[in-house]
């Protein structure tokens, strides 16, 4: 009976704690992440060599409230224009680069939900 006690007490501490300032459970790329109002940033790199010449990244998932916006970026300048998701997506993005060092920007924003992400360097295939 203690132990459902300090079991309920810990979960009631962790909702409050989400509610207040926010959660985010998980382990891009291969685990999904799951939000519970969740503001944030994570930056990952990628580095493209000789052989591959664009960046591929696959998002999925769904927010019931918040965004997720992604944008690439190399040596702090916009590769493209940055991209949006609410709601229900899955989408795949892929922009043609030159080799070197680019950074994958995630911007979430008050985010509530499930979301997975994917990002490789290969080569470019016209859609």
């Amino acid at each position: 009976m203690r132990t459902l006690l300090i079991l309920a007490v810990l979960l009631g501490g962790l909702y409050l704690y989400a509610e207040n300032f926010g959660l985010a459970v998980g382990g891009p790329p291969f685990i999904p992440v799951y939000y519970w109002k969740y503001s944030g940033t994570a930056t990952k790199q990628l580095r493209v060599t000789g052989i591959a010449d664009s960046v591929k990244i696959m998002v999925s998932g769904g927010l019931s409230e918040g965004s997720v916006t992604i944008e690439v970026r190399q040596g702090g300048q916009l590769v493209s224009a940055p991209k949006t998701y609410t709601g229900t997506f899955k989408d795949q993005l892929q922009y043609r680069v030159s080799p070197g060092l680019y950074d994958i920007v995630f911007r979430i924003e008050r985010a509530k939900g499930s979301v997975r992400y994917d990002w490789v360097s290969t080569k470019f295939e016209p859609y």
